[in-house]
């Protein structure tokens, strides 16, 4: 398939590469000093982002968004992951963003409004312990209270939980915990629930968090239906983002070869590494074949498979870089390491390659 960015696309894709090269700059010290701000990241950078218009892109037009579909978010992820933004686009405006959008008008479209202004920052609390990857498994129970709901239960791995200012939770209304049926989602200020933050590989502040009788809005919407919409767009961005991150890594060490010098001669003369360089090289044309596809589809099968493959694929990318660096590889000292782990973290952002897999295997 032929597949090309329109012009808006284009400079879309520019604007995000631009502001990233001077925000970020692949700058380790910057890195370091952006993950030490309250939540993981600075909310300046969040603010800067909403006036670009990268936190509306998403949503549709009648959400207050720009009606942006699958191939402005891969035109928006792939160089948020090549400049390693610390910013969480995939995890946090993504994935909660396409549920609170789900809502229609009310609560949900308020709290839209606060995220696409970059007011606040969500974060979706779906996965529990015993669920593993199984977002459907959800035991934390909702009970309707006078006019309001309340929630009891706890969620495991809320990514950006620790610096959310809103939560979407998933929780039973009615049935057994893996029934079909039976799931809402709702609306709940982070204050209220009980977090214990803790840090991810990447840096990102991301939390356990426990719900008891804690207060929560109703999100009127087909839970079920918007949280595979949700997986489908997150893991595009997740694998878009991957994509940009194993090109930086790849570029950064195709640059590193032909500088180190052993044996009189520049490491990358020799054939064994030239070899190795040739297969990252095929294997990201490959992810980024893949990654096109599933944005010019915009199916949850072509969305899984380039999810699959991506988390296979860019972590090896990323093995081989730290390899080719020797020691320094995964020292905080080099972009390098913070690449590997980012890549590490989106590889199972709701889902590792083998649940990927399956999906793929029920969708195709």
């Amino acid at each position: 398939m032929n597949f090309d960015f329109s012009e808006e696309q284009l400079l879309l894709r520019e604007t995000v590469a631009r502001w990233c090269a001077g925000r970020h700059g692949l700058d380790t010290a910057k890195r370091r000093e952006a993950r030490r701000h309250p939540g993981g990241f600075d909310r300046a950078a969040w603010r800067e982002l909403a006036e670009l218009g990268v936190l509306a892109l998403p949503f549709a037009a009648e959400a207050g968004g720009l009606g942006g579909g699958p191939v402005e978010i891969f035109a928006v992820a792939e160089p948020l992951g090549a400049g390693l933004a610390t910013e969480p686009f995939t995890e946090s405006l993504v994935m909660a963003g396409t549920l609170l959008e789900a809502a229609g008008e009310g609560p949900g479209r308020a709290a839209l409004a606060r995220v696409i202004a970059g007011e606040a920052v969500p974060a979706a609390a779906l996965g529990e312990r015993a669920g593993r990857y199984n977002l459907h498994h959800v035991e934390t129970r909702a009970r309707a209270d006078g006019g309001g709901w309340r929630l009891s239960g706890a969620k495991s791995a809320v990514w950006q939980g620790g610096a959310a200012d809103l939560l979407v939770v998933s929780a039973r209304v009615s049935g057994d915990a893996r029934d079909a049926g039976g799931l809402g989602l709702f609306l709940v200020e982070a204050d209220a629930a009980e977090r214990r933050p803790w840090v991810a590989a990447d840096g990102s502040l991301a939390a356990e968090v426990a719900f008891r009788d804690t207060p929560a809005t109703f999100l009127e919407c087909d839970a079920t239906d918007a949280l595979e919409t949700a997986l489908d767009r997150t893991w595009l961005a997740a694998s878009a983002e991957m994509l940009g991150v194993a090109s930086m890594l790849f570029e950064q060490t195709l640059a590193y070869v032909k500088t180190r010098v052993q044996f009189g001669q520049p490491i990358g003369r020799f054939q064994a590494i030239q070899h190795r360089m040739v297969d990252c090289y095929a294997a990201l044309e490959q992810g980024r074949s893949m990654v096109c596809r599933a944005a010019a589809k915009g199916d949850t099968a072509a969305i899984a498979a380039a999810r699959a493959y991506l988390a296979e694929a860019a972590i090896a990318i990323a093995h081989e870089a730290v390899q080719f660096h020797g020691g320094m590889g995964v020292t905080d000292e080099l972009i390098i390491g913070h690449g590997l782990k980012r890549i590490q973290m989106l590889a199972r952002l709701h889902g590792d390659q083998g649940v990927a897999a399956a999906r793929y295997a029920e969708a195709a």
